[in-house]
């Protein structure tokens, strides 16, 4: 997710800007790199300038690092300049990455040095640091959601969600790990673990392939010991605006289960090709509300639980610039759950609801 929202230009406090002139052209101050004194700029389309450092543009995204006002999310089409003194990466529609001190207006990407080239602005996919500082290429984002009861009941409950993203102009590293743990007087009820890894490599500006997806999955209390998943997926972007990005993959794969226990005469493990896809939609519906989908499906053979998914969505609101209130529903699915040793079916479908607090970097 994001570091922080997007906003609007004229949302931006006016504690740092300068505004060097009224008349309705944008000033062209600062004339050229040489004169940045080692800073990034930027100019909003209403003629205001802000120096600070560039994060990146990602999803039509800017992000910019401000001294005075920290961090800030700025949707692309409010900027009219750019201007760099640190050397930025940039990914092209071509699937061409240009790398140098950029000078963008509202028509044209130029770069400034001994080799000068030009692109059409229309042509950027996404821009980052060409590795100068490697922390501003990662995002962090930690769940907690708990509650505890004492009296006639004593019961625990605990819920942990952790999603830690690489970005840079021409691939993209993402890392999740959801958790949910259940005790009721002194006893679990209740235990899941989730990991999902992928490494996506950009094609084109909506399209992209995922040569390594790997996900392991583990709950007792549905008869599954360890399982492990591994696949190659091609994805594309249905929608990539502003507001919303909505993403759908999918390709091979091939699965390794084992169970907790097993009828006598069965085997505890079990192997099996797959089909593998999954979809992500996140929607601004304001500044400071998101809205999330996430679903996960895999289609395996009938000895692994046929058909299996896992869904979840909800509703993030920004409390701070780093603190969220989060509400998540997940729903998670085997149509057909393996009996365990005594002939007991695990029941195939599984729920939860979940209020808590998110903390974003």
């Amino acid at each position: 997710m994001p570091a922080s929202k997007p906003i609007k230009a004229t949302d931006a406090p006016a504690a740092e800007t300068l505004v060097p002139s009224k008349k309705k052209e944008p000033s062209k101050w600062p004339a050229e790199p040489e004169y940045l004194d080692g800073w990034d700029w930027i100019q909003f389309t209403s003629g205001e300038w802000l120096k600070g450092e560039i994060i990146g543009l990602y999803d039509q995204v800017f992000d910019f690092d401000s001294d005075q006002l920290d961090e800030l999310s700025i949707d692309w089409e409010d900027i009219a300049r750019v201007l760099s003194s640190q050397s930025m990466s940039i990914r092209l529609e071509s699937n061409d990455t240009v790398i140098g001190p950029v000078r963008i207006d509202k028509d044209t990407l130029a770069f400034a040095g001994p080799v000068k080239s030009q692109y059409k602005r229309s042509d950027i996919v996404s821009m980052s640091a060409s590795g100068e500082r490697e922390l501003d290429l990662w995002q962090f984002h930690a769940g907690f959601s708990g509650s505890v009861k004492s009296g006639n009941v004593d019961e625990r409950s605990f819920d942990t969600d952790i999603d830690l993203t690489r970005r840079s102009a021409r691939s993209r590293f993402n890392f999740t790990y959801d958790s949910g743990t259940t005790e009721v007087q002194g006893v679990r009820t209740e235990e899941s673990h989730r990991a999902n890894g992928r490494y996506d490599i950009f094609i084109t500006a909506r399209t992209y392939w995922t040569p390594t997806y790997l996900e392991y999955y583990r709950d007792r209390f549905q008869n599954i010991e360890h399982r492990g998943t591994v696949g190659v997926f091609f994805g594309y972007y249905i929608a990539d605006s502003q507001r919303v990005t909505w993403t759908i993959s999918g390709g091979p794969g091939y699965q390794y289960q084992e169970y907790t226990t097993a009828p006598v005469g069965s085997d505890r493990t079990e192997e099996t090709p797959a089909l593998l896809g999954d979809t992500k939609l996140e929607y601004d519906i304001t500044s400071d509300i998101t809205y999330s989908l996430s679903y996960q499906a895999q289609f395996t053979n009938e000895a692994t639980g046929s058909y299996k998914h896992f869904i979840e969505t909800g509703v993030d609101v920004d409390l701070t610039d780093r603190l969220e209130l989060t509400l998540t529903y997940e729903w998670n699915r085997t149509s057909n759950p393996q009996a365990d040793e005594d002939g007991i079916i695990p029941e195939a479908d599984d729920y939860a609801l979940n209020l808590g607090i998110a903390w974003d970097y």
